[in-house]
Parts: structure tokens; sequence; C-alpha cells
């Protein structure tokens, strides 16, 4: 028996499955025992191989050998003094790794985390250039209960990073605090720790 799947019914499942997630703290699970069940990490990423042509995915940027992209030494200028870009982040605190996101840094100010706390985990914040290299983040999103269903207050976060030197990884501090939906400071339910992210590029 053939089995069919109405496209707009599982599009609004995903949807509704997002919703129900969106703006779960990245932290929630993880500051009790560092990682979560959907969290098998620490994660290892592979290198992108390069689209081939062969199967009709040119990139456009088959130069030879020894042929150096035009592009390069722009890129790798811009790289070197901005944030700007697709970051793999690994969040420690105590010493173990609390979780691992893809950091997205937008030109306009505006940054969008997906974290893998749990499934369809997102936050956003806004940052800016506080020195040469360094940045500060201020980062904010939406609590819920286990269920993740009910809404129960709000956490912040401040983060300060420094890129290297090559503009390919950065490394800095976070502190988050949570708050209930009165806006009072729940003691006890804050965590601090550091980040290391590798830059994320088009292969």
């Amino acid at each position: 028996m053939r089995t069919t799947v109405n496209p707009v019914r599982l599009l609004l499942g995903c949807a509704g499955l997002a919703a129900v997630s969106w703006g779960m703290p990245t932290h929630a699970l993880a500051a009790s025992c560092g990682r979560t069940p959907y969290a098998s990490g620490p994660h290892a990423l592979a290198m992108l191989a390069s689209p081939s042509a062969e199967i009709g995915l040119s990139s456009g940027r088959n130069a030879p050998s020894n042929q150096k992209d035009s592009r390069d030494d722009g890129d790798d200028d811009f790289r070197k003094g901005s944030i700007v870009g697709l970051w793999h982040t690994v969040y420690t605190s105590g010493g173990v790794t609390a979780f691992e996101s893809f950091d997205q840094w937008h030109s306009d100010g505006n940054e969008f985390e997906a974290a893998d706390t749990q499934l369809g985990a997102m936050c956003q914040g806004t940052w800016e250039k506080t020195g040469s290299r360094t940045v500060e983040l201020f980062h904010v999103g939406w609590n819920f209960d286990p269920t993740g269903v009910t809404l129960t207050g709000y956490f912040t976060e401040i983060q300060t990073d420094t890129l290297s030197a090559d503009g390919k990884a950065y490394d800095g501090t976070f502190a988050i605090q949570n708050f209930d939906l009165m806006g009072n400071h729940l003691q006890g339910q804050d965590q601090s720790g550091t980040t290391h992210a590798t830059r994320l590029t088009v292969p």
C-alpha cells in the first residue's frame, strides 16, 4: 500500500514544533547535566567537499590549482577584522561542554543562533564592536517548563568575544541570567563560562 504525505500538514507540523521550542534558552537543560538527550557531542565537523561539476553542482569557482581566486585577498582581509559570518561555537561551563551551536553574526548588528540543546532551539541577540577585534553581545530568549509548552520566564546573556589574528576563530566569555515573568531574577540558576568558535566558510 502506498503512503502519501500531505506537504501542507507536514509543513504546519514542523512549524508547530519550532514554535513550541522557539526561544528555548540554550542553557535550559545543560545547566543541570551538561548535555541533553538530543546532543551526542562534542561534535566533530567534517571538512565539506567542494561541489562537483560532474553532478551539476559547479560552484563557479573551480579555477586551476595554480590560479588564485580573485576574491581571496578581499575575503581574508574582511574576515581578519570582522566577526560577521557563520560559526561553530562550543560553550564550556565548569570544565565541561555545556552545549554547542551554529551562530550567525550579521553586519547590521543582529545575531541568530541554533543550539543543540533541543529540537528547534533558536535564540537571537544584538552586538557591537568594542575593540579592534573584540565584540560584546546581548542575547535574549524565552524560558519554558519541561513540556516546552508553558512560558515561565526569560533569560539574558552577555557575551564578550575576541577574534583571532587570522579571523578564523574567536574566544570569549558568557554569562546567563534567568528571570520569571514578573522580571524577578531567579537566584541560583545563572550560568557562566567560556566560548570557543571556529569560522565556517564556503568550501
